[in-house]
């Protein structure tokens, strides 16, 4: 009966995220995977602070399979829910011995997932596939893992930071459980290699191709030196989180009762919890929610019969269940909102769909060799180039205020502007703010050497967009 359940679950995941749920598509695994393979190169051509994990992997897909980019990610989204589902019951069901905790931990995680899975194939949902998938290596025996398990956990752990740069902290954590579970030195140093590998190939392809400074530079001194905004927690995300993750406090109490070794989800969890920082928002919980889930399914699993357990109080058992009603009225309440269909109407993909109008009439007034640039680039207005097939002349970066900082950013914008200036320029009027002050030097050049060619309507969320064409005799 929980197998069936499983994939009668999994089929409603399927026809949720194909028709109605709307999450939005990042730049990062749409725009930027499309101008890459149009030859600008990552780190050299186009200045991006994420890790390259997810952008190489939605360029490998977009160039094997020549379908929209918009609707490729929304597919490859789909596998990737429902592999962490999966793999959520697996876990669930290895570490409680039982069918049952498997069905209520993917339940649990098929729930939440649209909270805060709003974004398509997204950094903090591959690193979670990663450390699911690595736990489930290390735990598949149950007795003390070999060596082969070690090393596939290592690489397993190691390709978690090519998607993104907190997945370290997760590696070190695990290798610290490693040596107080096993206390061989050699599982330790097996574990570090595997662990080393892929991210080593990575930096050895990055320095052959030119690139390792930039991605040096991009990813990590970058991201250290501060220039990026914070974003806090408000109440509603932190409500959230405690409705989330009430039961893996249960979790904790039983696996130091029962079996200590299980308490490497609560550090991996932790670990997951770090990528809220230092801008906490819904997608950054995608890291820590599987685990989540897992824990949530062994305690929701082994309730019954604690509730049973007649050395309970009646009124101890009647306060716990009115806690748990008040619980999943709220659990219920939340994860439906994300039910409620967006202005595009459900199925439609955020950051993605709502600029078709605008891409048509651009390309119907573009020639074949032109080229574009939006100000400002940010996390969806870069789709306008797969919507109009008009890459960017040369350097590409997005265009929130920290990305000027660095005094080569604006000196080699402008330059290459000066001898190959973009054909064509949409600018944002209601977005601007967000880029200056150094989003102001382009567009003083956007005054001077460009025409406006026509203004779009009102855009959700964006505003109206102004298209200007270059004047012919700055060509």
């Amino acid at each position: 009966m929980p197998r069936r359940l499983l994939y009668l679950l999994l089929s409603l995941q399927i026809l949720t995220h194909l028709f109605w749920l709307s999450p939005a598509a990042h730049s990062g695994q749409v725009a930027i995977p499309w101008i890459m393979n149009r030859g600008l190169t990552l780190f050299g051509d186009i200045w991006e602070q994420h890790a390259p994990g997810s952008s190489l992997l939605a360029a490998a897909a977009q160039s094997l399979i020549r379908i929209d980019p918009g609707l490729l990610v929304k597919l490859l989204n789909i596998g990737l829910v429902l592999a962490l589902t999966v793999l959520v019951y697996l876990l669930a069901r290895k570490l409680a011995g039982g069918e049952w905790a498997g069905l209520f931990g993917a339940a649990v995680f098929a729930w939440w997932a649209p909270v805060y899975g709003n974004v398509l194939l997204y950094f903090d949902s591959l690193v979670a596939l990663c450390v699911c998938a690595a736990l489930l290596v290390f735990l598949r025996t149950g007795e003390r893992p070999s060596v082969r398990q070690i090393a596939v956990v290592g690489l397993l752990m190691g390709a978690a930071t090519l998607f993104k740069q907190h997945a370290w902290l997760a590696v070190g954590l695990l290798g610290l459980c490693l040596l107080l579970i096993e206390r061989r030195r050699q599982s330790a140093l097996v574990y570090a290699g595997a662990a080393l590998l892929l991210p080593l190939l990575q930096w050895i392809a990055l320095w052959g191709a030119g690139l390792f400074e930039g991605y040096v530079f991009w990813n990590w001194t970058f991201n250290l030196s501060g220039a990026m905004d914070g974003v806090p927690f408000d109440g509603d995300l932190f409500r959230k989180l405690l409705l989330t993750n009430a039961l893996v406090f249960p979790f904790m109490a039983l696996a130091w009762r029962e079996n200590r070794k299980q308490l490497i989800l609560v550090a991996l969890w932790l670990a997951g919890l770090t990528l809220l920082y230092p801008r906490a928002g819904e997608n950054h919980a995608m890291a820590h929610l599987p685990l989540a889930a897992v824990m949530s399914g062994v305690v929701l699993a082994k309730l019954p019969a604690h509730l049973g357990d007649r050395r309970l109080w009646d009124g101890a058992r009647a306060i716990l269940a009115g806690l748990l009603v008040a619980g999943g009225i709220g659990w219920l309440w939340t994860g439906a909102v994300s039910y409620i269909p967006t202005p595009l109407g459900p199925g439609a993909i955020l950051a993605y769909d709502e600029f078709r109008q605008l891409a048509s009439q651009l390309s119907e007034r573009a020639e074949p060799q032109d080229t574009l640039y939006v100000l400002p680039e940010t996390d969806s207005t870069p789709q306008l180039h797969p919507l109009t097939s008009l890459p960017p002349p040369g350097a590409w970066v997005k265009g929130w205020h920290w990305y000027f900082k660095p005094a080569h950013v604006l000196e080699r914008l402008t330059a290459g502007w000066e001898s190959d200036p973009p054909t064509w320029i949409v600018v944002f009027p209601s977005l601007t703010a967000s880029g200056e002050p150094g989003i102001n030097a382009l567009l003083d050049i956007v005054a001077t050497r460009y025409t406006p060619a026509f203004e779009s309507a009102e855009i959700v969320d964006h505003g109206r967009a102004v298209v200007y064409r270059l004047n012919s005799a700055s060509e």
